[in-house]
């Protein structure tokens, strides 16, 4: 079927060789050149392959506006998300230098994102060769739906599916009027798409609103069939739709039913004077498009010209298509199961694949919300160890690891901006000032705080546009900051009552095991049996202090924690507090 007004299809035609008719044969050298033809010509049919039935097979016929030489086939799997959309323009620019003259995207997808699904679809219409072409394989629910539409014509698995489009929350049922405001691109963008194609705009509709009960009618002259809503099916039966509408047929060998084309409006203007909400959205959507509706609605003057065929959907249901199904109401072109068959349907010499690298697979997995919190609680937790247990960088070079894969995993995948990124790098520069430089004070650590934390959250809003996906983005990355703070807080309180004990930080670092007496004891032994840590007595720092670090104090070293902030290595100390934890020090004068 062709989808598009503007292709031409180009029949290839072939020329079989004919036998000798009935002419005079006066010379016996055109009669012995004649039977060495027909010779030729027998010998030349019984080689020819054939088909199962016996026939001649016929030559396979593709349209001009379809053929290719060569066809890139991408895939594009699991959910769709701002990882895919990269992938896509990268493998888009590759297609193209590896000369495709067709790209192919092979769905199999249960949908995503909508910010991203939206900029595939201006991807395929604006940057994607013309001969861009969805195959379904099995299913392209949703987000699938709408990259399937974009493109310029849909093949599918013998069983594939589409449709169930509509916006979802993870937060619950959606308010009428921000459903509303959330479908309104979504239906632009899927109307478009079906005047690009001569879809029929009432089941593209029904793919992603609840809308009213949908009929099929047929012109009873000239057999053509549309898709109408309730009010219009009132205007031109003249009485409303039966209570008991006939099913659907059988549609594995039914054809698919032709659009009205024959009736083309005007644009329409910008929504204007008092109306209901429902037509004001109608219109205002009418208004974004560029291409004109296919056909004009049906009116009383043509009552009497259409006859009902069956209900199409009910009320209130979403509309989702099987294989027989969407190629039944025109969506689908042909039926492809595997990469033969679409070659030969592109009627193409060559054809490859390329699919996502192990680099955007791996992009993806650390996008993953509990992936991300992990990362963070990784990050959080031996940031403390590594200031605890100074000196030694295998904490500290843990805590900077996961730090870059929190961060450059959105940013590879355009989430994360460079302000979030500035904001995170602010933050643990004033964090370290208030540890190393002027303790105390805690106004830098505040602020540092603070910039950590929005710059963390912003790393999970694409665009701060007030939209509803916007909104959800904050949400989750609000509960995933503060769901991997908690963890690490609740980390961190046990290893710094058990830091002595803890096998595997025991081998990086030497701590001091405290005297009885809790909070405010005034003396401290070492792990190894020896004097006890008094206040007063002088010491060594043997590593530099960050203010944390190691002391030589009676010979032992143990872990001191500097109250005037950073102390270089080899500064005298004099302890002045010795608490549950650590022992306090200063530089001796």
């Amino acid at each position: 079927m062709t989808l598009g007004a503007s292709y031409t299809p180009a029949v290839m035609r072939v020329r079989t060789p004919g036998l000798l008719g009935a002419a005079r044969i006066r010379s016996p050298l055109p009669l012995v050149t004649g039977l060495l033809c027909v010779a030729a010509g027998l010998a030349s049919a019984s080689s020819a392959p054939r088909a199962a039935s016996g026939t001649p097979a016929s030559p396979v016929v593709v349209p001009a506006y379809r053929q290719a030489n060569t066809v890139a086939v991408l895939e594009v799997t699991g959910i769709i998300d701002g990882v895919t959309l990269r992938s896509l323009e990268r493998r888009v620019a590759e297609a193209s230098r590896m000369g495709a003259d067709a790209v192919v995207l092979r769905l199999d997808t249960p949908g995503g994102e909508m910010n991203a699904t939206l900029d595939i679809c201006h991807l395929i219409k604006s940057d994607a060769p013309a001969n861009t072409v969805a195959w379904i394989d099995p299913k392209a629910y949703s987000a699938g739906t709408f990259i399937a539409l974009a493109c310029r014509e849909i093949v599918m698995s013998s069983n594939g599916r589409m449709g169930d489009a509509a916006p979802i929350s993870p937060l619950g049922p959606i308010p009428a009027t921000e459903r509303a405001k959330i479908e309104s691109p979504l239906l632009s963008e899927a109307i478009d798409s079906a005047r690009r194609a001569h879809y029929d705009e009432h089941l593209v509709r029904a793919f992603v609103t609840l809308s009213p009960s949908l009929w099929l009618l047929e012109n009873v002259s000239s057999g053509e069939r549309i898709v109408t809503e309730i009010e219009e099916f009132r205007r031109v039966m003249g009485h409303d739709p039966p209570t008991s509408a006939p099913p659907p047929p059988s549609l594995t060998a039914a054809a698919a039913p032709l659009p009205l084309l024959s009736k083309i409006l005007p644009q329409r203007g910008r929504p204007s004077g008092p109306q209901t909400p429902a037509a004001a959205a109608r219109q205002q959507l009418e208004f974004e498009q560029q291409l004109p509706p296919v056909r004009a609605p049906l009116t009383e003057a043509d009552r009497g010209s259409w006859r009902l065929v069956h209900q199409v959907i009910p009320d209130g249901q979403l509309l989702t298509l099987t294989h027989d199904e969407a190629r039944y109401y025109g969506f689908v072109s042909a039926t492809i199961d595997d990469l033969d068959e679409l070659r030969e349907w592109f009627g193409a010499t060559r054809i490859f694949v390329l699919s996502e690298t192990w680099s955007e697979r791996l992009v993806r997995f650390l996008l993953h919300p509990v992936v991300r919190g992990v990362l963070l609680v990784i990050f959080l937790v031996s940031l403390f160890i590594e200031m605890a247990a100074p000196g030694v960088g295998v904490f500290g070079a843990a805590a900077v690891a996961a730090l870059l894969l929190f961060v450059g995993a959105p940013w590879l995948a355009g989430l994360a901006h460079l302000w979030e990124i500035l904001l995170i790098a602010v933050g643990l520069v004033l964090i370290a000032a208030e540890l190393f430089f002027i303790p105390g004070t805690g106004i830098a650590g505040i602020a540092g705080g603070i910039c950590l934390f929005v710059g963390v959250v912003g790393t999970f809003v694409g665009a701060l546009d007030g939209t509803p996906t916007a909104r959800n983005e904050l949400l989750r990355g609000l509960a995933t900051t503060l769901g991997g703070i908690f963890v690490a807080g609740t980390a961190i309180w046990m290893i710094a009552r058990r830091l002595p004990s803890v096998p595997f930080i025991g081998r990086f670092a030497l701590t001091a095991e405290l005297a009885p007496g809790g909070v405010g004891a005034s003396a401290a032994r070492t792990v190894d049996e020896g004097r006890a840590v008094e206040v007063g007595d002088l010491g060594l720092a043997t590593t530099d202090l960050r203010p944390s670090g190691r002391g030589l104090i009676h010979g032992r070293v143990v872990e001191v924690s500097s109250v005037e902030g950073f102390l270089v290595k080899g500064t005298p100390l004099r302890v002045v507090a010795v608490g549950r934890f650590e022992i306090e020090v200063e530089a001796a004068q």
